[in-house]
């Protein structure tokens, strides 16, 4: 029996994946092959790589001062962040230079930004697929590769339970990290909403004047002031991604569902690894005993 691990898209929030798959292997579960989705995909390719240990020593490692040079915000052609560095880290460190050469089977997801249409990859360079499975929309430029122009996997299907299935997976166990991104929960908590809504702006306003002119609401006195341009980004994202992510996820169940809670987190807070970590562990914990049963049940 093969068991497969869909490794979701969430940004920052994909810092949940380690904590989620350490927990898994000290319950003794044997993770086969791995498919991913943005941040999902630049976890998964260092884990299948045999560096999650380093990567989480890393990510645990950052603070805001470290992000903000990490992902190069500035005047850039079609995102407002390159994300060289972040990438290049990946590729130097943390990752096989190869699909071929990953000790487990891993697959990544991107979106073909003019058809619409899910790309896969599953062979050969493994650099410039986390790079287009990871481009989102107006943050990160989109990736062309063989003709094409790539954007976030997530567009199309944040968390890839068929793909796990392609690679031969048996059962699958899907991670969701919008899961409180749902409307009823939302409207329920209207101002952690906006808290969180709000810390995207203060992220880039630690930046020079001229980005916190562009990203940042104008200051003002009155209280229902328009949020920053990233703000909007971010929010439309998240509900997007929900929207997309229950629609997938209802057309092709997954065996075991994983959704850690993670609502207060911003899209961009990945200095927060920590406890995004201990929260994965925590989402696990949970569903212990569901996942013993259902993984007993498919011998």
């Amino acid at each position: 029996m093969k068991v497969g691990l869909a490794l979701g898209a969430g940004a920052a929030r994909g810092w949940a994946h380690i904590g989620i798959i350490e927990a898994l292997e000290d319950m003794g579960v044997q993770i086969d092959v791995v498919a991913g989705c943005s941040i999902g995909a630049y976890v998964g390719s260092a884990y299948a790589s045999g560096h999650l240990a380093e990567l989480k020593n890393w990510a645990c490692s950052l603070d805001e001062w470290q992000i903000l040079t990490l992902l190069g915000v500035g005047i850039n052609s079609g995102g407002i962040a390159s994300g060289k560095r972040v990438f290049e880290k990946l590729a130097d460190e943390f990752t096989a230079p190869n699909f071929e050469q990953m000790q487990k089977p891993f697959a990544v997801i991107a979106t073909n930004m003019h058809t619409g249409r899910e790309v896969v990859f599953k062979e050969g360079e493994i650099g410039e697929s986390i790079r287009a499975s990871c481009a989102i929309p107006g943050l990160f430029a989109p990736v062309k590769y063989q003709g094409q122009w790539l954007i976030d996997g997530a567009v199309v299907n944040p968390v890839p339970v068929n793909v796990c299935r392609q690679l031969g997976a048996d059962i699958v166990i899907a991670i969701n990290l919008t899961a409180d991104f749902r409307p009823q929960i939302m409207e329920r908590n209207p101002s952690e909403h906006i808290a969180r809504q709000h810390k995207t702006d203060e992220f880039f306003e630690k930046n020079s004047s001229l980005i916190r002119s562009w990203f940042s609401p104008e200051k003002s006195k009155e209280q229902d002031s328009p949020p920053g341009i990233m703000s909007v980004m971010s929010s439309a994202l998240d509900i997007m991604q929900a929207r997309v992510t229950r629609s997938r996820l209802a057309g092709d169940p997954p065996n075991i569902l994983i959704e850690p809670h993670l609502y207060d987190v911003g899209i961009l807070e990945f200095n927060r690894a920590e406890e995004l970590i201990q929260n994965g562990r925590e989402a696990v914990e949970r569903l212990s005993q569901q996942i013993e049963y259902q993984l007993r049940c498919a011998r």
